[in-house]
Order: structure tokens, then sequence, then C-alpha cells
């Protein structure tokens, strides 16, 4: 089977010249001409000429798109506020929703040929337009529908999170999953906040939310699976941590056993990141405890802690032994 090989943009790769020793190896068995030689000669030393850089041209286009996408985003932004209100109510609404359009439309005409710098260019477009549409619902809900307080804040998340999600859907990148899930996980703390005048709740959702990511990642049914598995950690620690804000023992508790689960689950997958992801946890929540539980910490308290860095450090060695490569 033939098997041609492709750079990461998409496009063949360049051919190497042809050396002039097999030209002339080639003269020598009869196979061309000498004359036929030179002109192989010259038409490759012309098409080496000619030829541009592809890579620079392609990391060209991506950094362009790049700052075009942030002018964008800032130049909404800035004439929203700067001009508040000389635009008045429809103005400030079409200039974010255009700002979300353009992003769309940009995002959309990426050419399949950009190979992977288009595929990055599209998602860090679609990112923004993510972001410009949440500014767009959140004029729309207060401005336009006149929908204030918690209930606007809702209907803004949750277009957000359908947004971000089918943007996910269409062109699942790492980025588009972040940014599907960061939408998500304001959406549930907006519902939550909805139907409850209490804080700890909005942590509870976010914490589920996250550990139900980790599971649907670990069962293979969200992807990358790395990535999401360390999204999903994270966000059940962030979720864990908003909880302790507002209920110092239970959320520590919750806190302290989420750093701890995702430290197991990372000794039995032999996965550094998960590990890193429960070691900060631990490394919030371990002080905070420590000092609320015992008044600023005993010497058996302390010498535990000690402990627990020292068993973290080890693990740590041995999962990094146990690779086989330094890209596993």
């Amino acid at each position: 089977m033939r098997n041609v090989a492709r750079t990461s943009a998409g496009h063949p790769p360049a051919r190497e010249p042809v050396p002039a020793a097999r030209l002339a190896d080639w003269v020598g068995a009869g196979i061309i001409t000498q004359e036929q030689a030179d002109r192989i000669t010259a038409h490759e030393r012309d098409r080496a000429e000619t030829t541009p850089p592809a890579p620079a041209r392609s990391l060209l286009v991506e950094a362009l798109g790049y700052v075009g996408g942030v002018i964008i985003l800032v130049a909404a932004v800035l004439l929203a506020t700067e001009f508040w209100d000389e635009l008045g109510v429809g103005g400030r609404v079409a200039v974010l929703g255009g700002a979300t359009a353009l992003l769309l439309a940009a995002g959309i005409a990426v050419p399949r040929q950009a190979g992977d710098q288009g595929i990055r260019l599209r998602a860090v477009l679609w990112a923004g337009a993510t972001g410009a549409f949440a500014g767009f619902m959140g004029l729309l809900t207060s401005e336009v529908l006149e929908i204030y307080g918690d209930e606007g804040f809702l209907l803004a998340s949750g277009a957000t999170a359908v947004v971000a999600v089918a943007f996910w859907w269409f062109r699942p990148t790492a980025l588009q999953h972040l940014v599907a899930l960061v939408a998500l996980a304001t959406a549930v703390g907006a519902t939550i906040a909805q139907f409850s005048d209490a804080d700890y709740p909005i942590g509870i959702g976010v914490w589920a939310l996250g550990v139900v990511w980790f599971l649907l990642a670990y069962f293979r049914v969200l992807g990358p699976r790395r990535f999401a598995l360390g999204l999903g950690a994270s966000l059940a620690v962030v979720g864990a941590l908003l909880l302790s804000f507002s209920t110092d023992d239970a959320g520590l508790v919750v806190t302290l056993a989420t750093a701890a689960a995702i430290a197991v689950m990372a000794v039995v997958m032999t996965d550094l990141v998960l590990l890193g992801i429960g070691a900060v946890g631990l490394l919030v929540a371990l002080p905070w405890s420590f000092w609320t539980w015992f008044g600023g910490g005993t010497f058996a308290a302390l010498l535990a802690l000690l402990a627990a860095g020292v068993i973290l450090v080890v693990t740590a060695l041995w999962i990094a032994r146990r690779r086989r490569g330094p890209d596993e």
C-alpha cells in the first residue's frame, strides 16, 4: 500500500531535490540522457527558488487571525463603554451582536486546507465569539428585555452555554471543550441561584458537574479522555472550594475528600496531570483545614501535613518512573 506523508497543515511535504549523483547514475545506466538530467537539475533549482516557505506563511496567517480577533473584541468593548450614552440601547446591542457575528463568520470562513493552524485559529475565533455573545445576551436581557437579577443572569448564561456547547459539538477542539464546560458551570450556578437564597448550593452544583464530567471522561463518553479528566477534576476542586467559602467544615471535608480521591485516581491511572490537580487541591485545603480545626496547628497535625507532602512527592516520582516515554 502506498503511503503519502503529510505535514501538520494537511499538505504533502516539499519534495527533496534529486541528488546530482543519482542523476549521473541514471545517465550512466542509460535511463535518461545528459540533456534530460540538465533539464531536471534546472527545474529543481527553479522550484526551490520560487517555492514560498509554507510554514512561515501559515504561522503568519494564524497570528494575524489571533490579533484581528482580539482587536474586534477590544473595539466592541471600547465602543460599548466609551460611547455608552451616545450609542443608545440599540447601538450597544448591535455592537456586541456585530462582534459576535464577525467572529463567528471568520471562524466559518477558515479554509480546510489551513490544517492544524486553521483548527487553532477557528477555535480562538469561536471562543471570542462566545465571549462576545455572553456580553450581547447580558445587554439584551437587561437593556431590552428588562430582566434583572438572577433571572437575567440565568437567561444570559443559559443561552451562552447553548452556543458554547454547539461550537464544541461542531468543532470538538480543546479550547471549545474548555469554553463549553466553563459556560455550563456558570449556567449551573445561575440556575441554582435562581431557586436558592443560600450560597453553598452553588458550590455543590459546580462540584457535582465536575464529578459528572470526570466520570463521563473516565468511561470514555467524553474525549479527548485525559483532557476531559483534567477539566472535570479541576472543576470538582473549584466547586468544593466554593463550597468551603460558605460552609467551612463541610466544604473543607468535601475539598479534602475530592483532592484525595483525584490523587488516588492519579496513582491508579499513573497520570501526573491528575496528581498535580489533586496536589493543588490539597495544598489549598490542608493549611486552611488545619488552621480552622486546630487553631493554627499542633505538632502532630503539622507532622501529618509534612508526611502527606512526602507521600505525594514519592508518588509523583513513582508515576514518572512507570512512564514508557517522555510524551506519554
